[in-house]
């Protein structure tokens, strides 16, 4: 009896079923996702979300293969490709954070969160987009920025909130199973939105943070990027773990606040958050400032997303929770002074002059110790940084027009360049960090216990910016609004250390771009609230796949599951494989290399399969010889996908035995600067 397989938004839970059961390898697995990275990131449509590339992601993938073939799985991962925002340490790559100061900064390490997932097996595919030192959203940083998959007319994230662009786009254009975010505001809530992924921004302390470039520490997390629920919870049970270093990893660091250990804030066992009927009986509060009913200084409602909150609002209610409108004293209070927060300092709650050395001490101090954490001697402090090179406005924008600073890098380094001072130090230190824990509990917390509400929910954002935000006026000016430039609730989430889960709530009606619900209870509910997530998930189904990014033809097939053979009957002997020489032959490129004579070759140049039957036509010639084998095809088919002569091709040559085993290899080659002014004769 035939089956299919289809790669696009496949869950861990099916792509390890077929991958148990022979169905595809992780070296194919792999390939095919490297495929579309080239077909609509790098090329094409351009999404540029994914501008870092591991280069030892297809070798990653064939030891995980053979583990298999062992009998060995390293977690509920294993074999698995997945992505991390550039913030993020990874051993030999960049991590520039987005920022053009820091191009060259290289890892010695893995951050905690890569290291557990690499040892639970997954296949780092590569680093997303971001913008400059993860301070704003969608501004243009080292690498430029990610589109949306959906619609591009708009942002795919939030305009001043949302670094992790590039995370959101890969993750909703099925560019790998899932991807690691960060978040210091709303820059993991807001990408999800925008893409119709579920978001997790945790608890104080419940991942470690170890081995993240630091925005403003007291906010900082690391957020799951999943297209599912249940893929949340296989990502959380191999990062949820302890980790007992806790360098540069503020609240784990702190020896203020008592939090518990990550292994506390475990489940017995991560199926458990996947049971329906979690919001029966739950009394859900909706705050009115983010659907439209506020009484003073309501946040301006996108039409669209009110009929999705109303849709939502009665599926939360079939689901046999009670919905009750409410007000938000706690954030009506930062609403009236975000910055210094002087609504907390004059009720005693916050010491005086805290928030000028959280934004303007804390923050360069929290760089200048993570630079020598990375150790690059080439980038050996903060102060020898040129602040003018750390955010600079992109020329054209309106940023630069306006004059306008993104972030205030020169008074930044120039506290380091006073000296460095550990954060412990700091005036005010010990009494805010109470303060700050006291705030959740009391204003937050005791509130929700008086109100009899269990948890708050609302649209993630009450409007969604255009793409042309950064050039356009008009545009600029709208994505700054409230409601708009963050996800909902702005700092306050983060600053209290309040747990949240995003799941998606629809399709705006006349943008055609997803918007998500946010639940949002107590500190330490993140187990409550992901399993009140799964159960509206489960219900409603509202997540569609990108529609800019379909299925390409190879990630969609017809198999015989009789005839597959399982990871164990498999060879032990390795399939041999490599590419010689590549040559341009005027109109026609040709690739040599050897293989062994048994396997089926299929190539891909920049995501485009070239056939890999022998065949001769006027397009592609494949000829075998004993363990030699060329390829030769016409350059004008892949100039015209590409929408021009790109600069380089990529090509993967992938080798598959009659047993079932896969190799692949890849090979970056320049197109030569003759062919940029030959275009119309290639394409004759």
């Amino acid at each position: 009896m035939q089956k299919t397989f289809q790669l696009e938004e496949a869950t861990i839970e099916e792509l390890q079923e077929a991958l148990s059961n022979g169905v595809i390898t992780s070296v194919e697995l792999t390939t095919l996702y490297l495929n579309r990275i080239d077909y609509y990131d790098h090329h094409g449509l351009r999404l540029n979300s994914i501008p870092l590339i591991n280069a030892d992601a297809l070798k990653q993938a064939q030891a995980m293969d053979e583990l298999r073939r062992q009998g060995t799985l390293l977690g509920p991962i294993h074999g698995i490709p997945f992505t991390v925002k550039d913030s993020y340490m990874v051993k030999g790559m960049t991590v520039a954070n987005g920022s053009p100061a820091l191009a060259g900064l290289t890892a010695r390490e893995d951050s905690f969160v890569v290291a557990a997932l690499r040892a639970a097996g997954g296949i780092l595919i590569g680093k997303t987009n971001m913008p400059p030192m993860a301070a704003g959203g969608m501004q243009r940083g080292l690498y430029g920025r990610a589109e949306s998959p959906y619609n591009g007319d708009y942002l795919p994230a939030a305009w001043f909130s949302g670094s992790s662009n590039g995370s959101g786009t890969s993750t909703a254009a099925n560019f790998a199973v899932f991807g690691m975010a960060e978040e210091t505001v709303s820059s993991g809530r807001s990408p999800a939105s925008n893409n119709g992924l579920v978001a997790y921004t945790p608890s104080w302390g419940v991942l470690s943070v170890r081995g993240n470039w630091p925005l403003f520490p007291v906010r900082d997390v690391v957020v799951p990027h999943t297209r599912t629920v249940a893929d949340l919870t296989a990502v959380l049970d191999v990062i949820m773990r302890d980790d007992p270093i806790t360098t540069c990893d503020f609240w784990r660091d702190q020896k203020v606040v008592t939090l518990p250990e990550s292994s506390a804030c475990r489940p017995k066992d991560f199926s458990a958050l996947t049971q329906r009927g979690a919001l029966r009986g739950k009394r859900i509060g909706v705050p009115k400032m983010y659907t439209g009913k506020a009484e003073h200084d309501p946040v301006p409602i996108r039409p669209s997303i009110q009929a999705l909150w109303q849709r939502a609002a009665a599926d939360l209610r079939a689901l046999g929770a009670e919905v009750v409108e409410t007000g938000f004293p706690l954030m009506e209070q930062y609403h009236q002074d975000p910055i210094h927060l002087q609504p907390f300092v004059e009720q005693g709650l916050l010491p005086p002059g805290w928030m000028e050395q959280e934004w303007n001490h804390l923050a360069p101090n929290a760089i200048e110790a993570f630079l020598r954490y990375v150790g690059d001697e080439n980038y050996p402090g903060w102060a020898d940084i040129d602040p003018d090179t750390v955010f600079p406005n992109p020329v054209g924008s309106v940023d630069e027009r306006r004059g306008h600073e993104n972030a205030r890098y020169r008074e930044n380094i120039a506290v380091i360049r006073q000296g460095y001072q550990p954060p412990e130090s700091l005036p005010g230190f010990s009494e805010a960090l109470v303060a700050l824990n006291h705030i959740r509990e009391v204003q937050f917390e005791q509130w929700l216990k008086t109100q009899n509400l269990d948890l708050l929910a609302f649209p993630a954002n009450c409007d969604i910016g255009q793409a042309n935000a950064d050039t356009n006026e008009t545009a600029y000016d709208h994505a700054w609004q409230n409601g708009n430039f963050f996800s909902n609730t702005n700092h306050m989430m983060r600053h209290l250390g309040i747990p949240s889960v995003s799941v998606c709530m629809g399709m705006m009606e006349d943008t055609k771009m997803p918007v998500n619900l946010t639940l949002m209870g107590p500190g330490y509910s993140d187990n409550e609230l992901i399993r009140c997530a799964y159960d509206y998930e489960q219900s409603t189904q509202h997540r569609i796949a990108a529609p800019r990014t379909p299925p390409l033809p190879a990630e969609r097939f017809e198999y015989d599951p009789a005839s597959c053979i399982v990871p164990a009957r498999r060879p032990a002997k390795a399939v041999q494989l490599s590419i010689s020489d590549s040559l341009f032959e005027g109109r026609r490129f040709r690739l040599t290399g050897q293989c062994d004579p048994a396997c089926v070759l299929r190539l891909f140049i920049n995501g485009h399969e070239i056939n890999g039957h022998p065949i001769n036509s006027h397009e592609v010639r494949l000829l075998r010889q004993g363990h030699q084998w060329e390829v030769t095809t016409l350059l004008a088919p892949l100039f015209k996908a590409s929408h021009g002569i790109p600069e380089t091709l990529h090509i993967i040559v992938l080798a598959k035995t009659s047993q079932g085993a896969a190799v692949a290899v890849e090979k970056t080659v320049s197109v030569p600067g003759l062919y940029s002014g030959k275009a119309s004769s290639i394409r004759s």
